[in-house]
């Protein structure tokens, strides 16, 4: 996905007719040796029946979680223990994680789709009033209109992100931080652990919910390392909240394409796309599914690259 940087030729042809292989004195290899694996740094009672999980579940009972539920997923052997979990203070996604998508080809991906879902597409605009091309950009971008939905257990990277305000955590993320810029506070570091905390610890419950509907495993469910899962990579509140049975066959799959071509329309509509009058309105909309400009810069150029194609047809 990232662009590689082309060597300079032009000096190379130089070096070489200047070299006089005569006198050149062999190199000799180095040795290459492979990196040590990096050891995983468990926090928590290594004796706990949570797997390490303590402080979570605490949170967790506290939200009104039933214990049974909790004991599903971390007391499961499946569940991984509960490990260090490193954060950044202001993180953001670099431009060139998008790159990639500006060739034809997912343009093209985009537009074969629209064509194929056009009854589809006709209904779910109708009732929400949001373009077929900005619904497909972001199911194209988030998973390639569902060819890589991810493979990791939500319920684990979603506990994770719930889990950084753990007081080992934010102690250890506060050493290591404190390292590398001297001005990190410990203030600094708790209060980026709280927002994590309260964005993600809801997501658990949600999952809990969204297995139960599915009538799967809460352990079962995969999708990406943030957690999220199908076709657009929706958290398990935004199922809750924005999945459409576009199909009507009775269940909310974002698995299935028409659901979630009108749960991403639904989405979209429910930030206020169609208040959104300007691009900088409909800027504001896009962030709410993803706070990154990088992401928003994507989606619209997708989008214009799809509806280009599309007059072509």
């Amino acid at each position: 996905m990232h662009p590689f940087l082309k060597p300079l030729l032009s000096a190379l042809v130089v070096l070489a007719v200047l070299s006089n292989p005569a006198y050149a004195k062999p190199k000799k290899k180095k040795a290459r040796h492979a990196a040590p694996p990096k050891q995983t740094k468990y926090l928590g009672d290594p004796h706990s029946k949570y797997r390490g999980w303590d402080y979570l579940v605490g949170r967790l009972r506290k939200a009104g979680v039933k214990d049974s539920d909790i004991t599903l997923i971390y007391q499961h052997p499946k569940m991984p223990r509960f490990s260090f979990i490193p954060f950044k203070l202001k993180p953001r996604e670099s431009y060139s994680i998008y790159t990639t998508f500006h060739k034809p080809f997912f343009q093209e991906l985009g537009a074969s789709f629209v064509a194929q879902r056009s009854q589809d597409f006709a209904h779910m605009e109708e009732r929400f009033g949001v373009p077929r091309e900005v619904v497909t950009a972001i199911m194209v971008i988030e998973t390639q209109l569902g060819r890589h939905t991810g493979e990791q257990m939500i319920a684990y990277r979603l506990s994770r992100l719930a889990s950084v305000l753990d007081p080992n955590n934010v102690r250890e993320n506060y050493r290591q931080l404190h390292a590398v810029d001297a001005t990190v506070t410990m203030q600094a570091v708790e209060a980026r652990g709280r927002y994590l905390e309260d964005t993600f610890l809801p997501e658990i419950p949600a999952l809990i919910e969204v297995a139960k509907r599915s009538r799967v495993g809460s352990l079962t469910i995969k999708g990406s390392i943030a957690g999220a899962f199908g076709i657009p990579q929706f958290l398990p509140t935004a199922y809750m909240k924005f999945g459409v049975d576009g199909d009507g066959d009775g269940h909310v799959s974002l698995y299935n394409e028409v659901d979630a071509l009108w749960s991403v329309g639904n989405y979209l509509s429910s930030f206020g796309w169609k208040e959104a009058k300007t691009t900088e309105d409909r800027r504001k909309v896009i962030w709410n599914y993803n706070k990154s400009e990088a992401y928003i810069d994507a989606v619209l150029l997708m989008a214009e690259g799809i509806r280009t194609r599309r007059g072509q047809e």
